[in-house]
Order: structure tokens, then sequence, then C-alpha cells
């Protein structure tokens, strides 16, 4: 399989992350152990990086075209919006990489882009800012699918609705399958004729966010593309790799990634109460990012501190959060009164707890964007 896609340096606060991957790297990364022969074709200022030659290391062939600078993403944790360097705005744009071959995992790309013919293409825009259609470059395929985001979609289709965007996609030619990423709720799997089908997210041990959506591609991609398996097969092959991909964070993928595991449903939306101190600015930040993340990922929450009203009972809450760092002698009469209600609950303890364990109808967990998914998987999810 062939692979147009950044190769970009990428470092995380917390968890400590510090790898050159980018879409194109760790897709090409997670393939190599499906898919011997896979080719990346990236753009790279210097040729020899510790990243390139872990790739070479998997059995990745690299072409490599010069660019001027190199790219790099910083986050703080792996659901919070990335620092990008160099800006967008004076990124330099190169000559675009050319390629051709039987299937083809196209991404975009931010300083260059890829025209590529194959006889099976998938394009992954890698941006909801005006993104691109898959041909306008040039590009060509015989079949076409594209995987998008529900944010892509919606600025592609120019329609709000999800299944109308893909819907409209398929009508309008630009694709013969159209596969819409929910996150936490899976994928929605449209082909033309009419074929329908919903992919549900599955469990994990323990959630590291960045780099999934490259991961999904890289593994639909392969089955649909190179294996030529059906969509909604590749579709639900992706989302079980990525939940293992997840729960280790350690590419490349083995042919025990698709085993199977309990599937997420959420079949409405979920209500999350999320509690915890706001006394300093730092515990406040923390409550803030939670919330803030809870929402992006399609929760409804109940935040009694950050809202300035006393605690409440959970009546309309599904599962709850537990921010516990700063709660101090209030911890333990709060998660009393809080499992008492018989919801489930996360209790995120960053200091104390080592890894996840499970006491009673409690999941204490130390790490962040772990904490985040398993309060929105409670909800509908295994209890695990």
């Amino acid at each position: 399989m062939h692979i147009a896609g950044g190769l970009y340096k990428e470092t995380c606060l917390v968890p400590d992350w510090n790898a050159e991957y980018g879409s194109g790297g760790r897709a090409a990364a997670a393939a190599a152990g499906l898919s011997p022969g896979t080719v990346l074709h990236a753009y790279a200022p210097v040729r020899g990086s510790s990243g390139q030659d872990a790739l070479e290391r998997l059995g990745v062939e690299l072409r490599l075209q010069r660019s001027s600078h190199g790219v790099a993403f910083a986050y703080f944790h792996p659901l919070s919006i990335p620092h990008i360097e160099p800006h967008r705005s004076v990124m330099v744009q190169h000559a675009p990489i050319e390629l051709s071959g039987e299937a083809v995992l196209r991404f975009g790309f931010l300083e260059g882009e890829a025209i590529v013919h194959a006889n099976r293409a998938v394009y992954d825009p890698q941006t909801s800012v005006s993104p691109a259609m898959f041909a306008d470059n040039g590009s060509s395929a015989d079949e076409l699918a594209l995987v998008l985001n529900e944010a892509e979609a919606r600025a592609l289709s120019g329609r709000r609705d999800i299944r109308e965007a893909a819907a409209a996609l398929l009508s309008s030619g630009a694709a013969h399958v159209v596969v819409v990423k929910g996150g936490a709720r899976g994928a929605l799997v449209m082909e033309r004729g009419g074929a329908t089908s919903e992919v549900p997210a599955y469990w994990s041990e323990r959630v590291f966010k960045i780099g999934t959506g490259d991961v999904f591609s890289s593994v639909f991609a392969l089955e649909w593309a190179e294996r030529k398996h059906p969509a909604m097969l590749a579709a639900d092959r992706a989302s079980l790799s990525v939940a293992a991909y997840c729960a280790s964070g350690i590419l490349p993928l083995t042919a025990d990634a698709q085993t199977p595991r309990e599937p997420v449903t959420l079949e409405e939306v979920p209500v999350v109460l999320l509690d915890g101190a706001v006394d300093t600015i730092g515990h406040r930040f923390v409550m803030e990012e939670a919330r803030s993340s809870l929402l992006e990922l399609g929760a409804r929450v109940v935040c009694p501190a950050l809202d300035g009203v006393s605690m409440i009972g959970p009546t309309s809450a599904m599962s709850a959060l537990v921010i516990g760092e700063g709660l101090l002698s209030d911890l333990w009469p709060r998660l009393r009164e809080l499992e008492s209600t018989g919801i489930p609950v996360i209790l995120f303890d960053e200091l104390r707890a080592t890894g996840t364990q499970t006491h009673g109808g409690r999941r204490v967990v130390d790490d962040f964007t772990s904490a985040i998914y398993f309060a929105l998987w409670a909800a509908f999810g295994p209890r695990g």
C-alpha cells in the first residue's frame, strides 16, 4: 500500500510523549506489521532522522521530497488543541508529491499536497478549514472512499446533518464510499447504491488519543483498498484497531489488534455529572478542560462547581466524573454520596492512582484522557 501524508514531530506534556509520526508516518507504522511493502511518500527537510530510521526498521519504504522546514505539533494533553510550528500563515507550500498505485491512502498535508492516481484510493483531508475535494488537484481513482470526521463532512458537503452530508457527497459523485467518524460514537458508513451501516467504537483499557484518526484511516485503507474487503467490514476492523492502539499507544499493529472487543453503544446523549474543586486556578483549569472535553465528545455535562451552585443530587446523570485533586477531606464523602445513587463513578486521581483500578462501582484512573472517555462510556457502555 502507498501512503501519502505528513511526517511530523509530535510532543505531549501529559502524558510525556515525543515522537516523529504525523498522519503519514503513523499510518505507515500502523500498516507495517500487516502489509509488508508499505511505501510512505512525505516531505522532509533532512534525510536520516530518528523517526525515519524507526520506520525503515519496520520495513516501510520512504520516498521523501525535500522541504525547506519541518513541522511540529505540541499538545498539553491528548485532547487539547495542538500548537503547530511553524504557524500555518507562514508555512511554505512545496511542489506536489506525485504517485500512482493500486491502493493509495492520501492525507492532507500542511506543507504541500499529493496528486495520486489509483485503482482504489482513500482520502482523509485532515482539516475542516476549507478542505479540498480529492479531485481538485488532479488526483484520480477508479474507486474512492472518503474518511472524514464530522466537521470535515459538513465542510465538504455544506450539510449540517451527518447522514445528509454523507448522502450528498455520494450523490455528487465525489466518492463511492463515505465514512464519517463520530469519535466515541463510532462511525457511519455509506456506499453508493444506498447501503448504510454503523460501526461502533470499542472499549479499551486505556485511551491514548493522539493519532487515532490516522490509525483508523490506515487500517480502513488496508482492508478496503488493498485487500478489497467490504467497506463496513473494513471500518469495523479499523475501529477495533483503534481500540487496540488506544490501549497501548504502540505501533506497529499486529494481527491480534482486531480481536473482538466489547462495543460501546451511545444510543442517546450521555449526561455526565462533573465534580471537583475550583478553589485555585489550577483546579479550575482541570475542571474546565474536563467539561470542554466531554462537551466536544458529545456529552451533556452537569457541573454544580463550575455553575456556581451547591452540590445537587445527580438525578439526570448517567455517570459521574470526579476530579480528586483538591477535594481533600471532601473527596470520600462525595464519592460515597455519588455511589449511593447507583450510577457509575470515575475518579481521576493523577497523584495517587497507578494505572486503572476498580473498587466496587468506582473506577480509579491516573490518566486524564482515559478518565474522560471512561466517564462517557460508563453512561451506556461496559463497566469493566
